[in-house]
């Protein structure tokens, strides 16, 4: 009756007449549509129905009832089946039902082939997600380095124009000292400061000098030793020097860094075409430590102070091609 209802639909067809030739059709391969008796003679039809309905969630199932009534509506429902028929099977009907079914099953099979697709288009978006959170994290920390480095110029450019306003007209050297130790207070703070001219080679003497916190007798003692020990040193050096602590301090200062001991120095030369026309030190007490920014200012400030030097040098030495050594006492 069921192959004539089903007229030319291309199906495979099994008839079993119980439960237990039933299951292993089951185990044997998927099933997509089940008409399924409730009254089969060795048990309940609804527990197949539960069973088909977790083996393959988009298995149609079709009961089929001699005596219907709302609570085996509701029992079969439960079970899982998306149909009930009643006794006597009419061609018509099960031939509607029977398409009904089968066009459910190829929608729900259709459904689930977009979810499949769907999820593994979700894993390769989210892959691409992360692909593309990676590239903007290192976009992000590439533009956060820019700026800063961008910043960090236009703040040298700030520093190095504000410090040539204040010296590019100054002649006298005095007074080119003076400007430049009172730029150097006003960009580090209360601190100690000195600037030591060569007075030949390997030798170097007070050119300026601002006291902060030094008492009269000490900072006599500890300006000779800079100009004695230290500015020689550092005239040969390419960098600035930022001594933090006292070993660092007693490698520069051997025996007599006990005059400086627990103080942050920073000392930088200002060169001219490789000539050192000076040598400046910072210094003060560790509670007061140098930041970043007067270490910027003083690499900003040095050269251009170095070309001063040697701008003043050149006017009030125009008669003078070249100095040797022992010039060097009457330029200073």
């Amino acid at each position: 009756m069921l192959t004539a209802a089903i007229g030319d639909v291309p199906i495979e067809l099994h008839h079993v007449k119980s439960l237990a030739p039933a299951r292993r059709l089951i185990d044997d391969g998927p099933i997509d549509l089940a008409l399924i008796d409730m009254d089969v003679l060795d048990g309940a039809g609804t527990e197949l129905v539960s069973e088909l309905r977790q083996r393959n969630s988009i298995t149609q199932t079709i009961m089929i009832c001699g005596e219907p009534s709302i609570e085996r509506a509701i029992e079969a429902i439960r079970a899982g089946a998306a149909d009930i028929i009643a006794r006597p099977l009419k061609a018509r009907e099960l031939n509607e039902r029977v398409q009904q079914a089968l066009n459910r099953h190829e929608n729900d099979r259709r459904k689930r082939r977009r979810v499949r697709r769907l999820k593994r288009t979700c894993k390769k978006l989210n892959q691409l997600r992360c692909e593309i959170t990676e590239q903007v994290d290192v976009l992000c920390s590439d533009l956060v380095c820019a700026y800063q480095d961008l910043a960090s110029r236009m703040q040298q450019a700030m520093q190095a124009s504000e410090f040539a306003s204040s010296m590019r007209r100054e002649l006298d050297l005095e007074q080119l000292l003076r400007k430049a130790l009172e730029y150097l207070l006003a960009k580090a703070g209360p601190t100690n400061a000195a600037i030591f001219l060569p007075a030949g080679p390997d030798q170097f003497t007070l050119g300026g000098y601002i006291n902060y916190d030094c008492a009269t007798d000490s900072a006599d003692v500890i300006l000779e030793h800079l100009a004695d020990g230290l500015a020689p040193q550092v005239a040969d050096q390419d960098k600035t020097l930022h001594i933090t602590d006292n070993d660092t301090l007693a490698v520069w200062f051997g025996a007599d860094a006990a005059h400086l001991m627990d103080s942050h120095l920073i000392v930088f030369n200002c060169r001219h075409e490789d000539e050192v026309l000076a040598v400046v030190v910072l210094f003060r007490d560790m509670g007061q430590p140098y930041d970043e920014s007067v270490l910027e200012t003083v690499n900003t400030i040095s050269p251009m102070l170095g070309d001063y030097l040697a701008k003043v040098i050149r006017i009030h030495h125009r008669h003078i091609d070249g100095l040797d050594d022992d010039s060097w006492d009457a330029v200073a």
